[in-house]
């Protein structure tokens, strides 16, 4: 049995030397015993996705570090943050305070007729 759980936020990444913002949505899923009363709990779940993220609001992540961009400061990453990238971090956050994790996925907005999903799954 699994339970999933989604929140919304908003930064900045640049990649392929552009910067730019997205509205995201992160997604976790955990796996549990089907036969348990409660997988984890959803709010908790919650919690732990905006934990993640919550250093990540008013910044742009990169790995260049081109100053203020629009009231945005930088947060210097060691890699590029494609999308890719942004998933594995949150993955690497997660995975240790998360029992069960199974996956984990950032979705960009469609704000500009496109829409981009990454999700990394336990093998």
């Amino acid at each position: 049995m699994t339970i999933s759980a989604s929140v919304q936020a908003r930064w900045g990444h640049r990649v392929d030397g552009l910067i730019h913002t997205h509205a995201w949505t992160i997604s976790a899923v955990v796996e549990g015993d089907p036969e348990a009363e409660k997988i984890h709990p959803a709010d908790e779940l919650e919690q732990a996705l905006l934990s993640v993220v919550a250093p990540w609001q008013g910044k742009y992540l990169t790995n260049v570090d081109d100053g203020h961009w629009k009231g945005y400061t930088p947060m210097i990453w060691a890699r590029e943050p494609t999308v890719e990238e942004i998933t594995r971090q949150i993955w690497d956050q997660l995975v240790s305070t998360v029992p069960g994790l199974l996956e984990v996925s950032l979705e960009e907005a469609a704000e500009f007729d496109r829409c981009r999903v990454v999700t990394l799954r336990r093998r």
